[in-house]
């Protein structure tokens, strides 16, 4: 028998029918646009043709200010880094799986489409942030270091790990600011951090399927601590609720606390989204018996995150998307989804689970709930350097300097969002070369924007889907003499030894030391990631021709 109080979203998707007021963007906006991001777009083949902004919820928090965030050029270079690796991601690897017969769709060449669009994302999105902020003006100059990701070096659990990512500490600025980054920086150089998922959904971007989408934020705030890469169990609601210990409540004592912060007074009223895994239907079957709906879908929690709470967002039976209560996904999308809900009004509270244990596949989902809190030693000693040991539950309040700091958050769709459906995946116009995207912009002000952008591919769409793919695809040659020759043909380009830099610390950070300016490889992770499946040998043969090619990027001393 069906439950009619849990579903696929994919299946029924949200309804929204609040505030949608539509601004064109005139022409002399258009062309200011183009003239501020002309370096970035010139890289790409790129204009942007026209351009409509949405406002879907213009209150104001009053705790915020836009801080140095008050420059158009950062707003909206934010937004490009991510309309941008959306639309590199839906011209080249979107779907990659519909052209394999499923017979043939193994484990490993679905990880192998993975890491493809998690690279092309990761690449475009790293040079978009480092030719911006080395263009902007005296006065406005940044610099920006990365936080939070989805990347790590090695998972716990079945997970290989080292996904292409912008990796934790990976610097965006000018140069001569970069080389004194943790000494004394100019005073009117603003040191901004930045949380990224080059890809939330990066299986439905293979499958071709609906609500994946790119994601980051960047804020003025420094973190206090850094979460581990591992799961996070979370209760999250558009509306502000006390903070809570999860240790000390049950199911229905947490549903009643989300419940009374939403205004709701009878649980059948309320949602709570989950991801479709096992080791969720223990608490979706305790939220059920409450008369507590819960959505699900296949792939991705970060987006539903965003989106809670938000007036006249409805589920297909007329209840609000309200909440996660007892969910359990990445740390990095949990991050990336608090900041900017808790810019909203929202609150979001979180607490360290294993993901070695959840993982497991001999387990019963029963076994896998009980066993949520049973850590591997590797896993304690990840929770005692982040220094959760003594606090396994956190609120943005504990991640963060000041969460109400300048920033902006932005999100573009791959592919069709289910959760807000007037958010249309990447539509491209061969014939006429063009190509729209559309990207959620939150900032922390709790401003909500929808930027519905179409560019003109100057010289044909084909062109800029070449200028736009990742630097390795002109590495698949196998024998290490023809891999040198082709990074020395790219290290005497400008604009691919550029393009070689960013892929080079996106692809190969796990086995990366970054010191005074310069990288050290650590030869040794080099091998145990190729054990591991991590890498292959031709990573080693790439690795070590841009070694010998291009020895003024490293150094062998710490």
């Amino acid at each position: 028998m069906s439950n009619p109080l849990r579903y696929s979203i994919a299946d029924q998707r949200l309804i929204y029918t609040g505030l949608y007021e539509e601004v064109e963007m005139s022409k002399d906006k258009v062309a200011t646009f183009n003239l501020r991001h002309q370096e970035v777009l010139d890289f790409y083949g790129l204009e942007l043709a026209e351009g409509t902004v949405f406002h879907i919820d213009d209150r104001v928090n009053g705790k915020s200010n836009l801080g140095v965030f008050r420059s158009k050029q950062l707003r909206q270079a934010v937004i490009l880094a991510a309309a941008l690796p959306a639309m590199a991601v839906a011209m080249d690897g979107f779907g990659a799986l519909r052209k394999v017969d499923k017979d043939h769709q193994t484990k490993e060449l679905i990880n192998r489409f993975k890491r493809y669009n998690d690279r092309t994302a990761a690449q475009v999105m790293s040079e978009v942030l480092q030719i911006t902020t080395e263009t902007l003006d005296v006065g406005e100059e940044v610099i920006v270091q990365s936080s939070v990701t989805e990347g790590v070096r090695v998972k716990p659990g079945v997970e290989v790990g080292g996904n292409p990512t912008i990796p934790v500490g990976a610097l965006f600025g000018k140069e001569k600011h970069c080389r004194l980054y943790g000494q004394k920086l100019h005073n009117e150089v603003s040191r901004l951090s930045m949380g990224s998922d080059v890809i939330d959904g990066t299986g439905k971007s293979v499958k071709g399927t609906n609500s994946s989408l790119t994601a980051l934020f960047i804020t003025e705030s420094g973190f206090k601590r850094h979460l581990p890469d591992i799961y996070v169990e979370r209760w999250m609601t558009g509306a502000h609720f006390d903070e809570f210990n999860p240790r000390e409540t049950n199911m229905r004592e947490e549903a009643e606390i989300i419940a009374e912060a939403c205004d709701i007074k009878n649980l059948s009223d309320l949602t709570a989204y989950f991801l479709d895994r096992p080791r969720h239907h223990p608490a979706m079957d305790q939220l059920n018996s409450l008369g507590v709906a819960t959505p699900y879908d296949k792939d991705g929690d970060l987006f539903p995150a965003l989106v809670m709470g938000l007036e006249g967002l409805q589920c297909p039976d007329g209840k609000g998307f309200c909440s996660m209560i007892g969910e359990i996904g990445g740390s990095p999308e949990w991050a990336v989804a608090s900041i900017p809900l808790v810019w909203r009004g929202g609150q979001s509270l979180g607490m360290l689970t294993s993901q070695n244990s959840l993982t497991r596949g001999d387990l019963s989902p029963q076994e896998l709930w009980n066993e949520r809190f049973h850590y591997s030693e590797e896993e304690l000693i990840l929770l005692q350097d982040a220094r959760f040991e003594q606090k396994p539950f956190f609120t943005v309040n504990d991640i963060m300097e000041r969460p109400f700091a300048g920033g902006v958050s932005a999100f573009s769709a791959i592919s069709d969002n289910d959760f807000l459906t007037q958010l249309e995946g990447v539509k491209i116009n061969r014939e006429q070369g063009l190509i729209t995207t559309n990207t959620l912009m939150i900032n922390s002000l709790g401003n909500i924007e929808h930027w519905r952008l179409t560019f003109k591919c100057v010289d044909g769409v084909e062109e800029t889907a070449r200028k736009i793919r990742s630097p390795k695809a002109e590495l698949r040659c196998n024998d290490p003499e023809d891999i040198e020759d082709r990074v020395k043909m790219l290290a005497q380009d400008p604009r691919q030894r550029f393009r070689l830099k960013q892929f080079f610390v996106n692809e190969y950070y796990p086995a990366i030391i970054h010191t005074a300016g310069k990288m050290i490889v650590l030869e040794k992770t080099v091998e145990s990631l190729i054990k591991r499946d991590a890498f292959t040998s031709h990573d080693r043969n790439i690795v070590r021709a841009i070694l010998k090619i291009i020895p003024e990027w490293f150094t062998r001393e710490a």
